[in-house]
């Protein structure tokens, strides 16, 4: 049994209560990674869908677009600013035995606002 998702991982203080962080690391693959400020996220938009969730993250100068299942702890996990990394289901994992109500990330996208 896994104690930390390969997903995401939120950061742990005094007594393991949530710790906030000043940056949130996007990972939209295994070679590149995004570092975004909480302080400029403005608004996050939880979609649950049949088979595949999406986050829609509203940053001042970009929009951020996770899908996966199982997406609404970590929605809820942002809004506590706690949230270390973002990251796709690594190669390794993406056929192991994840429980059916554990977050999986298959996607994420990071787009320029205009």
């Amino acid at each position: 049994m896994r104690n930390e998702n390969p997903c995401y991982k939120i950061r742990r203080g005094v007594n393991s209560d949530p710790a906030p962080v000043d940056n949130l690391r996007l990972e939209p693959d295994s070679k590149s990674f995004y570092l975004l400020p909480f302080h400029h996220l403005e608004l996050v938009k939880f979609e649950a869908g049949d088979g595949q969730d999406t986050l829609m993250l509203s940053f001042i100068n970009r929009t951020v677009l996770i899908k996966g299942k199982n997406l609404r702890e970590l929605g809820l996990a942002l809004q506590d600013r706690c949230v270390e990394f973002v990251r796709i289901l690594p190669a390794l994992d993406r056929y192991s035995s994840l429980a059916g109500t554990e977050t999986s990330v298959k996607t994420i996208e990071i787009q320029e606002n205009q």
